[in-house]
């Protein structure tokens, strides 16, 4: 029987090292550090580059099961859509059987329907290529709430979420569960929520920070936060997240991460 050899993309960043070294204490079994600098992971590290499919032939060369991470490329020019279509492309050419994707929550109908489309279009390259998969719909990290406080100004911050809260992940129990998926035998075709344990709204994460919570229009948002020095176009994208969760975008809390880790999330801590 084939050796299960597992790889993981984007290996160099955040969250591909926090994968490796979940896949470190989670199995015994062959672990490949694919990256466009995969010197400093010695012999377990392939070079991959998602912008140059002829790389990825190699970078899948025996290779079972593989952790995809989305790439930063966030221009919304297709490119992101292309590094992975080709990446999953290369891995059913390759003979990997089994492909663990980290998407975001809602993705295929979220109201954050420009932020997503990326996420959504890989689901579906995922589904058409025929391999086994295990879609991970992330939440939002809780670097997002620290960024959000981050916008007080005389003890309040402003907002316009409305009455709509995320269910903040740790970025750690993201990569948990992408190893905890990778490491396994699952061979079928699943989306799982991965989520903290419960929704905390803004009011609730001022209140937990010591901080008042206003709550303006998304246009005035983007007025307080450029007044305040931010980049307007930063301003914008800070707004439409805050839209986004308004309407629902980042909940609710799910059961998925515990029922595959046997553990549950960890819980917001600012």
């Amino acid at each position: 029987m084939q050796t299960m050899t597992i790889a993981v993309s984007g290996a160099s960043g955040k969250l591909g090292r926090m994968v490796l070294r979940e896949l470190a204490r989670l199995t015994d079994r062959p672990v490949l550090a694919l990256s466009r600098t995969p010197e400093p992971f010695g012999t377990t590290g392939r070079y991959a580059d998602f912008d140059r499919p002829e790389s990825l032939a190699g970078a899948f060369a025996g290779v079972t099961r593989l952790v995809l991470i989305s790439t930063d490329a966030l221009g919304g020019d297709g490119r992101r859509v292309r590094q992975h279509r080709d990446a999953i492309d290369a891995a059913r050419a390759a003979g990997v059987r089994h492909i663990v994707y980290t998407s975001i929550l809602h993705a295929t109908t979220s109201p954050l329907s420009s932020m997503v489309a990326d996420h959504a279009e890989t689901e579906r390259a995922l589904t058409a290529s025929g391999l086994g998969h295990t879609v991970l719909r992330n939440a939002f990290y809780d670097d997002l709430a620290s960024g959000i406080i981050g916008r007080a100004v005389e003890g309040a911050f402003a907002h316009a979420a409305g009455r709509g809260g995320v269910a903040y992940v740790a970025r750690q129990d993201c990569a948990l569960a992408a190893a905890t998926a990778v490491a396994g035998d699952f061979d079928g075709r699943r989306v799982l929520n991965i989520t903290g344990p419960e929704v905390i709204d803004m009011r609730a994460l001022g209140a937990m920070a010591g901080l008042r919570a206003v709550a303006v229009s998304e246009a005035e948002l983007v007025e307080r936060l450029a007044a305040g020095g931010m980049p307007a176009g930063m301003a914008r994208v800070q707004a439409m997240l805050d839209a986004g969760i308004a309407k629902g975008a980042m909940q609710p809390a799910a059961p998925d991460f515990e029922q595959l880790t046997g553990r549950p999330p960890v819980a917001l801590q600012v």
